[in-house]
């Protein structure tokens, strides 16, 4: 890249030796109502600044996205590459804007150079202290999207998910999804508040759970984790996932009955879905 460091034929330091910006190059040392000592001081700690502002280029760290972001997608691992996709896609829908952006700059910041004269020279600076700046989120992009690329492969890998897994093999885990995730947030409402909300009691019906039936068990499996902890014993959280994949068994037809009175032949239409051609 080719960095500018002179306006008026003297050096002033814009872009430094390592790369780094220095916008108070930029000002002249009457436009500041503060001593070369103090100026001198916040410049000479600007390139650590911008190291460690290397870190701050990706909108969420790698933990949260892995621990908080996929755990919100649910419980089935179809679910959770679903939502890494959603992730990927994202991200390179940005990066695409940014890189897009970057090498327009590089093309304006060329014919700058090519004019000889200090406005120019000085706008081609300007461009020069953005294209360092975007790098930091073009390098955040890409991080994010080979991290997310891991976790696909992890996740995948882990549960014997094919490589060319389709459409057809989502939607069957579909429903234990939704069972799973009815009695998860009637779990937290029970916790918080003492009762099934109106919304949970809902979804738990649309996928034809009783109401009455599932606040039963919910009851039934806090009484038996109050009774753990009064012998001393603390339910993890492998017991709670435990209850819930046991309830996503025991009510994974339940839905039929919905269907049944709906009208509703097939959940899943085999013509409108992609699948893999052979």
């Amino acid at each position: 890249m080719n960095n500018i460091t002179h306006t008026n034929g003297k050096a002033n330091n814009l872009i430094q030796a390592n790369g780094e910006m220095n916008p108070l190059a930029l000002l002249k040392e009457s436009s500041l109502n503060l001593p070369q000592k103090s100026l001198e001081k916040i410049a000479n700690r600007l390139p650590e600044l911008s190291r460690a502002l290397n870190t701050t280029g990706r909108r969420n760290t790698q933990t949260t996205s892995q621990l908080m972001t996929l755990n919100m997608a649910g419980d089935e691992p179809y679910r959770h590459l679903r939502q890494i996709l959603a992730q990927i896609e994202k991200k390179k829908t940005s990066l695409e804007e940014l890189a897009f952006k970057y090498r327009k700059d590089e093309i304006r910041k060329e014919k700058l150079l090519d004019k000889d004269d200090e406005l120019a020279r000085l706008s081609a600076q300007e461009i020069d202290c953005r294209m360092i700046r975007s790098r930091v989120y073009i390098e955040g992009a890409v991080k994010e999207i080979g991290m997310f690329q891991d976790v696909y492969d992890e996740i995948r890998e882990a549960h014997g998910i094919p490589e060319n897994w389709d459409e057809l093999d989502m939607e069957k885990g579909e429903i234990r999804h939704h069972i799973k995730m009815g009695f998860r947030m009637a779990f937290q409402e029970i916790m918080a508040h003492g009762m099934v909300g109106r919304g949970s009691a809902e979804y738990l019906e649309q996928f034809g759970v009783h109401p009455q039936g599932a606040r039963k068990h919910l009851q039934d499996y806090i009484l038996a984790n109050e009774e753990m902890l009064e012998n001393g014993q603390e339910p993890t959280i492998e017991h709670f996932h435990k209850f819930l994949d046991a309830m996503g068994d025991k009510y994974k037809d339940a839905h039929k009955a919905n269907m049944k009175r709906i009208g509703i032949k097939n959940l899943i239409h085999d013509d409108f879905i992609f699948r893999e051609l052979n």
